[in-house]
């Protein structure tokens, strides 16, 4: 039996490659919950009565999505780890958002912010996507590409913008397309009843508007009125009752979120609504566009992700519990 376990054990470094598929994806601290039910079908005229014609929301594959926004703090990482290559103004929004600020030792953030959802340019958004795919690094690679190649980003000649049109094939983050933001904010796949898949019309679970006020309210969202003029931002996650199927918050108010998809000539889909907001942007039908220039227009951030894959050390400990088995036989 000897010999056997010699070979097993020689050829671990050819078989681990085979069983561990990709790389180890981790979370950074970032709060992700996975959206399964792969092959999920698109919504159908009576579940988006606003636009009979939108077919949106059908994923082929099992992804990762952030529970809520990117927050000031995690974004102030970013902002500190670009600084050396940002060539804008220190406070220009595109880059450091509303609550992020510079000072004689470096950037800092308005104390009480550090868990309100932050703003950036969809170029930045993109960026920071390849920062996360590399590691968090520090180089100029580290942002340069992996998600996004900043290389496509330049203007035409009209003006408009030109990025990528969608993210790199293996990218690990991403900003997340409408179809993944659709299903992963109204798809449930017990809808209409066990394994009976479908879409909500909003992202609570329900089909009646939500109610605009405080937590301590009774309120299910920052948006629209019921919000005092005086506050202007909330916590992400300050509505835990108000839950998409699938375990996401703050679809509805707190910062309207960048989409991957190109939208005509330098437009890219914005989704959802931001505090206060009076639109219907929420519904499952009732997306919209915003330019994707270096221009000071800024939205929010919900990063996608690929789903983590076993480390090689558990699959390496798996062959050893294996050949300590044959050796014993």
């Amino acid at each position: 039996m000897r010999t056997l376990s010699i070979i097993t054990a020689a050829g671990f470094g050819a078989a681990v490659p085979a069983i561990c598929v990709g790389q180890a994806v981790p979370s950074y601290g970032l709060d992700f919950v996975t959206v399964g039910a792969p092959g999920n079908r698109a919504t159908i005229p009576e579940e988006v009565p606003l636009d009979p014609e939108r077919r949106v929301g059908a994923v082929a594959y099992t992804y990762r999505i952030m529970r809520s926004e990117v927050t000031t703090a995690e974004w102030l990482n970013f902002v500190r780890a670009y600084e050396p290559y940002w060539t804008g103004t220190p406070h220009d929004p595109r880059l450091v958002g509303d609550y992020i600020y510079r000072t004689a030792s470096g950037y800092e953030l308005d104390p009480g912010t550090e868990r309100w959802p932050t703003r950036m340019s969809w170029r930045m958004a993109a960026i920071y996507c390849n920062w996360l795919h590399n590691g968090r690094g520090s180089g100029p690679e580290a942002f340069a590409s992996g998600a996004y190649d900043t290389s496509t980003f330049r203007t035409d000649p009209l003006g408009f913008p030109v990025e990528q049109a969608t993210r790199s094939p293996g990218a690990r983050f991403w900003i997340p397309s409408a179809d993944e933001w659709a299903k992963a904010a109204f798809y449930d796949p017990h809808r209409y009843g066990p394994g009976q898949g479908g879409y909500w019309q909003w992202p609570d679970r329900g089909d009646e508007m939500m109610i605009g006020a405080l937590p301590s309210q009774g309120g299910e969202t920052n948006a629209f009125v019921g919000i005092p003029g005086s506050i202007w931002q909330m916590d992400v996650g300050s509505y835990p009752w108000a839950a998409s199927p699938w375990g996401l918050l703050d679809i509805s108010g707190g910062e309207r979120e960048w989409g991957e998809n190109a939208r005509g000539s330098g437009t890219r889909i914005v989704l959802g609504s931001r505090i206060r907001g009076t639109t219907l942007a929420e519904r499952v039908d009732g997306f919209y566009s915003s330019s994707s220039s270096d221009s000071i227009i800024v939205h929010g951030l919900r990063v996608a992700s690929a789903v983590p894959t076993p480390a090689a050390p558990a699959v390496f400990s798996v062959i050893i519990v294996t050949i300590a088995r044959r050796r014993r036989e």
